[in-house]
C-alpha cells in the first residue's frame, strides 16, 4: 500500500506543476474580467536546516520568494488586515496582496527569514508553538527525527523552537505572534476538553509573555479532511477569544470564506519565481480539492497525537 500511496503522489507531482502553470493565464483572464478577487495567505515552515527536511526552504530561494511577490506587484499586508476587509466585504479594494505566514516557531525563521523581513518592512504572522518556546526539544511530529535517530547524526539547530527573547525581537519589530496551539497536537485529535485547554493555554501563555492580545490561531496540521479542524473546535475558539483561524486547506481567501477556516496557499523550496506568480494568481488552488479527496481515501501519515515533550511549559501545574 504504501508503494502504491509513493507511487500516486510521484505521479500527481509531476502533473500538478503541468496543469498549474497551464491554469494561470486561465486566473489572469479571469481577473481582468472581473472575477471575484482572493487573497493568498502564503504558508511557510521552516527556512533554512538540513536540504532533505520536508517543510523547508532554504534562505536563498526565501528571498528570492519574497522578490518574486515584490516583483509581481503583490503588496504584503498584516493578516488582520485581510480579516478585516473580509468581513467588511471589502476583499476586492485590496487589489493585489498577499499575507505571509510562518508555522510551528523554529529558531531558523529567525535566523533566516526574520532578518529579510525586516529588511523589506514586510509584515508577517508567526503561529508558535507555544509550550515548546525555549525549551531545546524538537517537535516530536518532525518526520527527520527517526532518521537522525538512525544515521546517529545530529539534527540541525535551526530545527530547535525559538526562545522568549528571539519571539520578543519580533514581536517589537512588526511580526505578529500567535499560537498554534500548545503541544502541536492535532486538535481533532485529543477530547474537547483537551482542545480547549490547548487553545486557551497557548493564548494565556503569549498574552502574558509578551504584553499583546492573541485573538489568531491556526490548527496543527490544519487538515479539515482529517478532522483537524471542524465546527467543534472553531466553536471552542470562538469561545475562547480568537477571532480567526488559518488551516493548512489550499485556497485563497476571498468573499464567503469562513473566518475561523481560512484556507493558505503552501510555499515550497522548488517554487521559483514563475510558480510563486502562479500560486498568488490562484492556478494551484485547484490541488486543494484533490488533496481534500485523496485525504478522505487514504490512511494518514505521520504523528499527531504528541504527547507534551519534557520541558514544555503547558501549564498544567497551575
Amino acid at each position: 500500500m504504501k508503494a502504491l500511496r509513493r507511487a500516486f503522489e510521484t505521479l500527481f507531482f509531476l502533473i500538478e506543476r503541468a496543469v498549474t502553470a497551464a491554469l494561470y493565464p486561465v486566473c489572469l483572464l479571469r481577473k481582468t474580467l472581473g472575477a471575484p478577487a482572493g487573497v493568498p495567505i502564503l504558508m511557510y515552515h521552516q527556512v533554512g536546516g538540513r536540504p532533505s527536511c520536508h517543510d523547508r526552504v532554504s534562505p536563498e530561494r526565501f528571498e528570492r520568494q519574497i522578490r518574486a511577490i515584490l516583483e509581481a506587484g503583490y503588496r504584503v499586508i498584516p493578516l488582520s488586515e485581510l480579516i478585516h476587509v473580509l468581513e467588511q466585504g471589502r476583499v476586492a479594494d485590496l487589489g493585489r496582496a498577499a499575507v505571509l505566514t510562518f508555522d510551528d516557531g523554529y529558531r531558523g525563521q529567525f535566523a533566516f527569514a526574520y532578518p529579510i523581513l525586516r529588511w523589506n518592512r514586510l509584515p508577517a504572522t508567526f503561529f508558535v508553538t507555544a509550550g515548546s518556546i525555549g525549551t531545546n526539544t524538537f517537535f516530536p511530529h518532525l518526520s527527520f527525527l527517526n532518521a537522525a535517530r538512525a544515521s546517529e547524526t545530529s539534527p540541525p539547530l535551526a530545527w530547535l523552537p525559538l526562545s522568549w527573547d528571539e519571539v520578543r525581537e519580533m514581536a517589537g519589530h512588526g511580526i505578529d505572534i500567535e499560537p498554534h496551539a500548545v503541544s502541536h497536537r492535532s486538535p481533532g485529535d485529543p477530547a474537547a476538553a483537551e482542545a480547549a485547554f490547548e487553545a486557551r493555554r497557548s493564548k494565556e501563555l503569549l498574552e502574558r509573555r509578551l504584553g499583546v492580545l492573541v485573538d489568531l490561531f491556526a490548527y496543527p496540521f490544519g487538515w479539515g479532511a482529517y478532522g483537524d479542524s471542524h465546527r467543534g473546535i472553531q466553536d471552542i475558539l470562538r469561545a475562547t477569544g480568537y477571532h480567526a483561524a488559518c488551516t493548512t486547506v489550499v485556497g485563497l481567501s476571498g468573499p464567503g470564506v469562513d473566518p475561523l477556516a481560512l484556507p493558505r496557499i503552501p510555499m515550497e523550496q522548488g517554487d521559483g519565481p514563475f510558480r510563486v506568480r502562479c500560486k498568488l494568481a490562484g492556478a494551484y488552488d485547484w490541488v486543494g480539492a484533490v488533496k481534500s479527496l485523496w485525504q478522505r481515501l487514504a490512511v494518514r501519515e505521520g504523528r499527531v497525537d504528541a504527547a507534551h515533550p519534557a520541558g514544555m511549559d503547558t501549564g498544567i501545574r497551575s
